[in-house]
């Protein structure tokens, strides 16, 4: 097998090296691998053997009816009838508060409805805010444009211009704000939010969330996933309001699956044996690199990325040289890839020519359109594999709305259209057409959600099932520059197997630790 040069799901391109490939890969079949144990009932695939499934759901590609043998009441779009909420939305998340920590509901220090200085402004002239995003062409951006329109009926007063800045935001935000011409809003991870509040670029929420007259209630902020705000809070400040978040998740090919006479891997050791049964036309796992993968990773090996005080980086343990281990052995079998561009894993996929990608749940519709246009088989969404014995985790990802400095009454009418984005029906709408999760718990009972929960059980893993076992990533400084070092190492590690996940990752915590000490 040719050897593909993978692309960084950030999008920056192929990782600019030159590497000594001498008896780089020498691919052998993997041969008839050890099969899997079968997995519990708390992960299910399309095997008629299997339990019914509330952590792992398949998806028919077409609307016909659920091909014979299918288990009775595991999901599928044919059979997935039901007007009400599923049961299994009635799950609902918990948070950390930093990645290694828990954090309790409503413990952020803010107190709704207590008042602030906000409460004198009146916006009493027409105001125009510039909002700058990373949602692209396409069924996102259209959107965005009536979570907009919808807004700007209830305020006619103030109009927002969006405006489609792409990956490059982040670097086109800090040269406007030199420039003296940044925009009032913007989409931002909380890493990126990191680096905005430390060159005192952002309006923290505190004010506007306690205001009286203008700001949340406290059930609002019950409402809210804990970890959602509490990812977007550093020292006492709330630094944004979470938009349009995802969870990494394992999109798997139940047919192949079926065929092979295995379950969805549970554990890593599943998933290794399982990915060495496909080493023909169709591989076990398409590969695009990513730093929130290999943290999650990390994290299903009951292993630490950053440690509690987030001073130094641990992803070098012992969770981390075995999994930067595992992807080197799948290449080395020839039942894994590298995919030669970015997103390449996800057409792979739709075209059957890989039985397992892992990717952010937010990739639900593209996932359901290429197998739609592509493969039309049987497919589904379940948690990452984990050690065994270790619980199962995966890591939250996605961008934030975020206030820059400007003025009080601009920074107000900014506030009021994020409030009103992030409201109960607004980011059921939102998710229901984008893909992402909503960012509110009692938007799982509006009308928008009960019918993509139902229609989509795939997607009602992602929203209700996944987002209890997920962890923030981390947002100090350093973390951007960490990403890469990160993403680095990983592409060392699968494209030449002559060195060692210890010393690749010993150096990415080198350097990320080099960044951290520049706070």
């Amino acid at each position: 097998m040719a050897l593909l040069l993978g692309r960084t799901r950030s999008g920056r391109g192929l990782i600019a090296r030159t590497l000594a490939l001498v008896g780089l890969l020498v691919l052998a079949a993997c041969g008839g691998g050890a099969a899997p144990k079968a997995a519990p009932a708390a992960v299910a695939s399309t095997a008629p053997s299997t339990a019914p499934s509330t952590a792992a759901a398949s998806v028919a590609p077409t609307s016909a009816a659920a091909p014979a043998g299918r288990p009775a009441g595991t999901a599928t779009t044919a059979a997935a009838t039901t007007a009400t909420r599923p049961a299994a939305t009635a799950t609902r998340a918990t948070g950390a508060a930093s990645p290694n920590a828990t954090v309790a509901r409503n413990a952020l220090g803010l107190t709704p409805g207590s008042g602030s200085a906000v409460d004198s402004l009146q916006l009493t002239t027409p105001i125009a805010l510039t909002f700058w995003h990373s949602q692209p062409p396409g069924v996102r951006d259209q959107e965005l444009q009536r979570l907009i329109a919808g807004f700007q009926a209830q305020y006619p007063n103030i109009t927002i211009k969006s405006e489609y800045q792409g990956s490059t935001l982040f670097n086109k935000v800090r040269a406007a704000a030199n420039a003296g011409g940044a925009p009032d809003l913007i989409t931002a991870t909380e890493s990126q939010n990191t680096e905005y509040r430390a060159a005192d670029l952002i309006a923290p929420l505190n004010d506007y969330a306690n205001s009286s007259r203008y700001g949340l209630s406290t059930a609002d902020l019950a409402d809210f996933y804990p970890a959602y705000l509490a990812s977007n809070q550093a020292n006492g400040q709330l630094l944004a309001l979470p938009f349009a978040k995802s969870v990494l998740s394992l999109y798997y090919n139940a047919d192949k699956l079926k065929e092979a006479g295995v379950n969805v891997p549970e554990t890593w050791d599943d998933f290794a044996a399982t990915c060495k049964r496909f080493t023909g036309d169709t591989k076990g796992y398409a590969i695009g690199i990513s730093a929130s993968t290999f943290m999650a990773m990390v994290y299903s090996r009951g292993g630490s990325v950053i440690n509690e005080g987030q001073t130094a980086w641990t992803f070098n343990g012992q969770a981390g040289q075995d999994q930067l281990a595992l992807l080197q052995s799948l290449i080395a079998s020839g039942c894994a890839y590298l995919v030669e561009k970015q997103f390449a894993d996800q057409s792979d996929f739709g075209a059957g020519r890989a039985v397992f990608t892992i990717d952010a749940s937010s990739g639900f519709s593209y996932y359901r359109d290429l197998v739609a246009g592509g493969g039309k088989f049987n497919w589904g969404v379940a948690a990452l594999p984990h050690a065994t014995g270790v619980a199962p985790a995966t890591t939250l990802s996605g961008s934030n709305l975020t206030i820059l400095r400007s003025t009080p009454e601009r920074q107000l009418a900014t506030w009021l259209f994020i409030k009103y984005a992030t409201s109960r029906d607004a980011t059921a709408g939102w998710a229901a057409a984008t893909g992402y999760l909503p960012v509110r718990q009692a938007a799982l009972d509006t009308p928008a959600m009960v019918s993509q929960l139902t229609a989509q059980p795939a997607y009602r893993v992602a929203a209700t099932i996944l987002p209890p076992t997920a962890r923030p990533e981390p947002a100090v400084r350093g973390t951007t520059e960490t990403r890469k070092f990160i993403e680095d190492a990983v592409f060392i590690a699968v494209t030449d197997p002559r060195r060692t996940p210890r010393e690749l990752l010993d150096d990415a915590v080198k350097q990320g630790n080099a960044a951290l000490a520049q706070r």
